[in-house]
Formats: C-alpha cells, structure tokens, sequence
C-alpha cells in the first residue's frame, strides 16, 4: 500500500515551531491526518539563536557547527535525501509531496526535479519567485544587501564563529544571511527549470493595498506575472491559487490552511 510523506522546506528565518505550534491552524497536526511529515531545521537558520534582541531567540537551536557544503543546493538536498532515507524504512512504499514555504518552495522544486519518480505533486506556499527575470531583480537586491557568491570555506566559517562568540553586531549576521541567500539563489538561477518535473500547486498572498516597502522582487506584479510565465510552460502541471491578505504565512490562519489541505487530501484521493 502507498503511503504518502510529506517534506517540509521551511522559510528563511524559520524554526520548526512555525510550521505548527505558532499557528492558529495547527498545520503540520492537519496535514499529519493525510500522511507521515518529514521536518528539519535548516542550520543557517540558527544565527537567529544569537540575536539577543529577538524575544524568541531561543526558539533557535545553537547549532552553528555547518559549512559552505551545507549551504550549497545541491550537497543540501542529498543531505536532506539520505536523512528521510535513514529515518524511514521501505521508502519505495512512499510517494512524496514537498511543501516549501517562501524560499524552501524553490528547495521543494528543486528536491522534485532531483527525485521525480518518488514525487506526487509539489505544494507551494507563497513561494520565493524564480522565474529568470524575477530572479534576475532578486539577485539584483541580494547584491545591493552586500551579498557575494565568492565566498572561501575558511571565511566563512570564522564569520559563523565570530558572530557566535561575539554576537554584537545584528549587520555581522544579516550578512551571512545574505550571502547564503546569494549563494542559493544564484544556484537556483541556474539549475531550476521552467518545465517543471512534477505536476506543482502554489498558494500566493497578495496584499491589498500593497505596502511601498516591499521589493521590486516580491510585489504583486512580479508573483502575478510569476503565475503567467509558469502557467504558460506547464499548461498542464502548474496551478495556482491566489489569497488576498492572508499574510506571507499563508498556512498560518485557519481559512487559508483549511482550503490548501482539503487541496492535498483531493490530491491525495484522486493519485492514489
């Protein structure tokens, strides 16, 4: 009998409290009624332990102990392939369904085109835009933030070093921030595919009216025109659906979640 598994590619800046315990929803409790979740907590995100001015720094592991190959994509994934392999037996009586939120929707994408045959359907929340001209504005602003791709192991790890031994400058841990972001996404920008390996569902927040702080990479526009270029190269994979005011954390609220897990148990329902 097939059983379904869930992955979860989390957001930047996200522990794994996000998924579940901090929203009204009760989202991974919803989704574990359709079928077993794989969750883990992306290290980078832990530099957040260390900033001392966020009341829930704690909720972050201390774990800074990872280097360049961890943040790189592809050394990522196979990470994340052989942990799901440890922790569960007979996986080729699974089918997977990743579901990124924001920038884990392009490690879900990228996880489904490294491992197709074991994947159902990819499931995006409010996901990262990736599009080559979308892209092209969010490496643009990365750029403008001080990230670089160029990057020594040797460097890096002493700024992960520094910023755990000192902690007091917040700019010292936005910058490795950044600069995982420029090294992934500049990756994504190569690798990921228009033609997408898996038939793919995403939910997309817009805000109305929309906030003039928010970047030229991630306004409504450019998530509208996004939907556009993916619907016109997978006419018949990709399908989105479009919130007004839920919030980036689109799972978070009740009405939103209850609508994209009665989506999943359809999926579920009609492929298996």
């Amino acid at each position: 009998m097939t059983k379904i598994l869930f992955i979860m590619f989390q957001g930047a800046g996200d522990n794994l409290d996000d998924w579940n315990k901090d929203t009204k929803s009760k989202f991974l409790d919803r989704l574990k009624t359709l079928g077993s979740v794989y969750t883990y907590q992306d290290k980078i995100n832990n530099i957040w332990h260390y900033d001392l001015t966020k009341k829930n720094h704690n909720d972050y592991d201390d774990d800074l102990d990872f280097d360049l190959s961890y943040i790189r994509v592809n050394s990522h994934i196979k990470m994340v392939y052989n942990d799901i392999q440890c922790k569960y037996k007979n996986l080729d009586n699974y089918k997977f369904i990743p579901i990124g939120f924001s920038i884990g929707g392009l490690f879900a994408l990228y996880f489904c085109q490294k491992y197709t045959s074991q994947c159902l359907h990819c499931i995006l929340l409010d996901p990262t835009l990736w599009t080559p001209k979308n892209m092209k504005l969010r490496l643009e602003f990365l750029k403008s933030k001080g990230g670089y791709v160029k990057i020594t192991n040797i460097k890096f790890k002493k700024m992960l070093q520094d910023w755990k031994d000192f902690h007091t400058n917040v700019e010292d841990m936005y910058l490795i921030n950044t600069i995982n972001h420029m090294i992934r996404s500049s990756y994504f920008s190569k690798h990921l595919k228009l033609k997408l390996s898996v038939p793919t569902t995403s939910f997309v927040n817009i805000e109305k009216p929309e906030k003039q702080s928010i970047p030229k990479d991630f306004n409504n526009k450019t998530k509208l025109n996004e939907i556009k270029i993916l619907e016109k190269h997978n006419p018949d994979k990709y399908k989105a659906f479009v919130f007004i005011n839920k919030t980036h954390y689109v799972f978070y609220d009740i009405q939103p979640a209850t609508k994209i897990i009665k989506y999943i148990k359809t999926i579920i329902s009609t492929k298996i």
